[in-house]
């Protein structure tokens, strides 16, 4: 069975909007899907809405997919293989 890679449920939430900045009182953990793999992401509300992926550097955007797969305690190869099954 493949890792429900969308799982935030041990994902941390941080302090502020990792896309926009703001730190409202309303932050939720997402998770976005992107061409390095799928990564967990605290965002604001409007962020949250948006149809577009959270605007972070591809430093960051390697940093969060490796991060997201510690959470969900799989490894990159699992995530990909995941991500693949996925598509079909």
């Amino acid at each position: 069975m493949s890792p429900n890679l969308d799982d935030t449920s041990r994902c941390p939430l941080g302090h502020r909007c990792e896309s926009c900045g703001t730190a409202p009182d309303d932050l939720s953990v997402a998770t976005a899907t992107t061409a390095l793999g799928v990564l967990c992401v605290t965002l604001c509300p409007s962020c949250a809405r948006s149809p577009h992926s959270p605007r972070v550097t591809l430093g960051t955007a390697q940093r969060f997919v490796l991060q997201h797969a510690g959470h969900l305690g799989i490894d990159l190869d699992q995530m990909a293989a995941a991500m693949q099954e996925g598509d079909q």
